[in-house]
């Protein structure tokens, strides 16, 4: 049989050995329960910044759509305009033709008034003509 010696030297060293046993266990179980804490500080941060960009998602969704009524508003303008630019170059010419036709009518009426004089006497002398409007009819009157 063993000496009572080596019975406690092998009580110890298997106590040795369940003490190590329960250090290796206890650091085991700090550690999970370190990276469990970390896994989920991480998975905040993460789900954080989905938070963010969701808002800002939406936000540039709204800017986008903004910007896509301040183009269409400026495309309808823009339309509008050269809509009325278009009547105004129609107009320009419709103006421009009657002006044209009134100066050739002008210069055959004066053409016209050249050759012919109602003013003008049997010997060709110029008769006086009547004032188109008479100054002293309208002297008493003001205005």
């Amino acid at each position: 049989m063993a000496s009572p010696g080596a019975v406690s030297a092998v009580t110890s060293s298997s106590h040795g050995s369940g003490a190590t046993r329960a250090l290796t266990e206890e650091r085991k179980r700090k550690r999970k329960e370190s990276n469990r804490l970390s896994a989920q500080r991480s998975r905040a941060r993460k789900q954080q910044q989905v938070d963010e960009l969701e808002v800002q998602v939406a936000a540039l969704r709204a800017r986008n759509g903004a910007m896509a009524a301040a183009a269409n508003e400026v495309a309808r303008r823009y339309a509008a305009v050269e809509a009325e630019n278009e009547l105004l170059r129609a107009r320009t010419l419709e103006l421009t033709e009657r002006w044209e036709s009134l100066a050739q009518l002008i210069q055959y009426m004066d053409a016209a008034a050249a050759s012919f004089n109602p003013f003008a006497g049997v010997n060709g002398a110029v008769l006086p003509q009547p004032p188109l409007l008479d100054t002293a009819m309208y002297g008493n009157y003001y205005y």
